[in-house]
């Protein structure tokens, strides 16, 4: 099968991967909690539950205040104010545990770990074969209630980046998500795909990008492609991640900003670190009205 894709939009996607890549701004939420793992400040244990909680919310803020809360998954379970947890705020991209499902969602959870510990619990499923154990793990998680395809492929990305567990994705599963795999099409000019046309030119796609200097992995690889394809349309900008997290940092308890403040400094590099925080609308559209990508904070 013959494919041909947009050099110049390749081109530039190999550019914005260099830029992602350089500032830490693929998942930066990963990196931070990787780091209180690695630098002894957090137990993995401690670890594995904001992974959890910050899976269920998508914001770093909301994860830090009801782990400051329940230390653990069982003390949640156990408390009397575990209802509390509903009231903070999940964002878009987990919508659908507003609502007060949050609680439907954690409680599922807990009682799948039915007293066991989470890293057990996690790798409960593993048969030391890292990239078939991705697809197990994902299955496993899905398993929990309000778990679909992206918060699996998550969830399961960041036990690999801040929990060690030795799972690796054997693709970006585009046929189930629908940002990498419209980037794509729109990269390569193919408005009615079929899984296999998906899989080729994403092969090719990130063989392009290592070819230029930038090597991914599956999971960094969906990310970047996707966040591209949103700044093409004017809705993102790189360190617009950086920005939202250090927002989040901004938000947890006076006491714990320190903590979090000296894994930032740790994992984002400078002049990165020095970003303001909170997303800037402005810097939304540059790239999709002037063609210019900001290398910059």
């Amino acid at each position: 099968m013959s494919v041909s894709g947009d050099r110049r939009a390749l081109a530039d996607l190999a550019a914005f991967a260099r830029i992602e890549v350089d500032s830490r701004d693929v998942e930066p939420w990963a990196d931070l909690l990787g780091w209180l793992r690695t630098s002894g400040a957090l137990d993995a244990e401690t670890v594995a539950w904001l992974v959890k909680l910050y899976n269920a919310y998508d914001d770093l803020g909301s994860a830090w205040q009801v782990y400051a809360r329940w230390r653990s998954p069982m003390e949640w379970a156990a408390a009397l104010d575990a209802d509390e947890a509903a009231k903070y705020p999940c964002t878009q991209e987990r919508r659908n545990l507003r609502g007060g499902r949050v609680l439907r969602h954690l409680g599922d959870y807990t009682a799948r770990l039915a007293g066991d510990r989470q890293l057990a619990w996690l790798r409960r499923p593993l048969a030391g074969e890292p990239q078939a154990d991705f697809v197990r793990l994902t299955a496993h998680l899905r398993s929990v209630w309000g778990v679909g395809r992206q918060t699996a492929f998550e969830w399961a990305e960041f036990c690999r980046k801040c929990l060690a567990v030795q799972v690796e994705a054997p693709d970006a599963q585009l046929w189930e998500s629908e940002g990498p795999r419209r980037s794509l099409q729109r990269l390569y000019g193919n408005d009615n795909p079929t899984p296999g046309w998906l899989e080729l030119v994403a092969d090719i796609c990130r063989a392009v990008l290592a070819e230029r200097g930038v090597p991914l992995i599956w999971e960094d690889f969906e990310t970047i492609v996707c966040d591209y394809n949103v700044a093409r349309d004017g809705r993102y900008y790189p360190g617009k991640h950086l920005a939202a997290l250090r927002a989040e940092i901004a938000s947890v308890p006076e006491h714990d900003r320190p903590l979090l403040e000296e894994a930032w400094h740790a994992v984002v590099p400078s002049p990165w670190c020095d970003i303001s925080p909170g997303i800037d609308k402005a810097k939304l559209r540059v790239y999709r009205d002037s063609g210019v990508l900001l290398d910059k904070p």
